[in-house]
């Protein structure tokens, strides 16, 4: 008998880099690396070595004995650069989005592939559910946030495997030739983002695979998920820049985007040893040089654009104060607000998530004060698309009149919460409505699942979406016949 076929460990694909590189030995030749020294304490065995050595003291060692009590490290390890343990140790929301806690591990409820993800996944590394396709293309950051929701891709979990550039150019041509003669309704793809893990992590010519491979296939914007400002702003030096020079070079019609992920002032203001923010005489703070060069480097080519994204979490960024703070000085330092979002319900959120209400309430009140430029959106990110919370109505306190039907007096107690999808895979759900009773223990959409009053999610007619509002009416109907 043939020995039995040992199964494959996802991410020992071949990724045929050698196709995505023929014929441009002489573009290659230009791109040189950097070889970095990030200092990456990772796990707890690692971080007890890093600290033997004399590196910043984030845990006690009580912590660290609870955490391997716990198994902290079968949810997800602890990892972060020297670089983000020495801030870590002058900004407490800083070490609260590294720094494990034994609670991680009292709830793993939650999605294992978060929002469903594996559904739009045409070909492994791919996730395709707008105009925009993601590609997973490390299996790595520099440090990881407590609350990732990729952390299934981080430790292999639900199987999803790094993209080969070679057949995501091919999917890319093919669906785009397809739209182009009319047989699919779906929009052509015009953008793309890079993510995993950090792409950022990648050398300068691995990166350059990617974003030279969708320019070629046509894409006309190519994002770049990152935190790497926040957590190795080294990262971005000359070698880099030239590379990305390089790219532009040959692709002058393409615009690179940068996602930077800073979820607190404290990751790009300058600290004091207190923790405090240094300012100016003006009473400004003062902006982390370290930060700051590189993103007046970016800010400085007009082919690209930066944009911030994180989401809301518990002992991190739940304050308005502190994210009226964030969305102004990022604005002056040129990175665009793009979105604020509530925690995934990934396996273990229940740790870090705060209720949507509370989230919404604290993301509206950080509104005030800012101006139009500076301000952002409050969204969650389904399956149904990106659902971006509108409204959240306080209940009737007053006496209600009489003859009320029971399901409509509960919603007007209770009070409604109003959402609307900001983006949708599909043309006819853009726009849509949702509309539930209140529920301020909700962590999650799946909160508000069983008050819902009208669903524009739903498909068909006018009477189906809102088969939960004429459910709680049809009493009163009834009798008015």
């Amino acid at each position: 008998m043939p020995p039995a076929r040992r199964s494959r460990i996802a991410g020992s694909r071949p990724k045929k880099k050698a196709l995505a590189r023929a014929r441009k030995d002489n573009v290659y030749a230009r791109i040189r690396e950097t070889r970095f020294n990030r200092h990456i304490s990772h796990d707890i065995a690692q971080y007890r070595r890093y600290l033997a050595e004399g590196g910043a003291a984030v845990y006690s060692a009580s912590e660290l004995n609870a955490l391997e009590r716990a198994g902290v490290s079968d949810r997800l390890p602890p990892r972060a650069t020297a670089y983000y343990l020495d801030l870590a140790k002058r900004s407490e929301a800083v070490r609260n989005l590294i720094k494990a806690r034994p609670e991680e591990m009292d709830d793993l409820s939650g999605e294992a592939d978060p929002s469903n993800q594996l559904r739009y996944s045409p070909t492994p590394g791919l996730l395709h559910k707008y105009e925009l396709v993601l590609l997973y293309v490390v299996r790595a950051c520099s440090s990881w946030c407590r609350y990732c929701y990729r952390s299934d891709f981080l430790t292999g979990k639900t199987g999803k495997d790094i993209a080969s550039i070679h057949e995501v150019r091919s999917y890319i041509e093919s669906h785009n030739a397809a739209v182009r003669k009319g047989e699919t309704h779906r929009p052509a793809i015009r953008e793309a983002l890079l993510s995993g893990g950090d792409p950022m992590v990648l050398s300068n010519r691995n990166l350059f695979d990617y974003m030279n491979g969708l320019a070629e296939a046509g894409v006309e914007v190519i994002r770049i998920g990152t935190k790497e400002l926040a957590f190795f702003p080294q990262r971005f030096d000359d070698n880099f820049f030239e590379m990305l020079d390089l790219f532009h070079e040959l692709h002058p019609d393409v615009l690179v985007a940068f996602m930077t992920h800073f979820t607190h002032p404290d990751e790009f203001l300058m600290l004091d040893e207190n923790g405090g923010y240094v300012r100016n005489a003006h009473g400004r703070p003062l902006r982390n040089p370290a930060v700051a060069a590189p993103v007046k480097r970016l800010a400085g080519r007009a082919f690209v654009t930066l944009e911030n994204q994180t989401p809301i979490i518990d002992s991190v960024n739940d304050d308005a104060g502190s994210l009226r703070l964030m969305q102004r000085e990022l604005k002056r330092m040129g990175v665009n607000g793009h979105y604020f979002f509530q925690c995934r319900e990934i396996e273990g959120h229940r740790a870090f998530a705060v209720p949507v209400e509370a989230a919404w309430r604290i993301h509206n009140d950080s509104q005030y004060g800012l101006s139009g430029i500076e301000r952002s959106r409050f969204a969650l990110s389904t399956e149904a698309g990106k659902m971006e919370m509108v409204a959240v109505l306080d209940g009737v306190k007053d006496a209600l009149p009489p003859g009320l039907p029971p399901e409509l007096a509960r919603a007007l107690r209770d009070g409604i919460v109003i959402f609307r999808l900001h983006r949708s895979p599909e043309a006819k759900g853009q726009g849509a409505i949702v509309i539930a009773r209140r529920n301020p223990e909700a962590v999650w959409i799946t909160g508000y699942e069983d008050r819902i009053l009208y669903d524009g999610r739903k498909p068909g007619p006018a009477a189906a979406k809102a088969a939960g509002l004429l459910a709680a009416l049809s009493p009163f109907l009834h009798a008015a016949e």
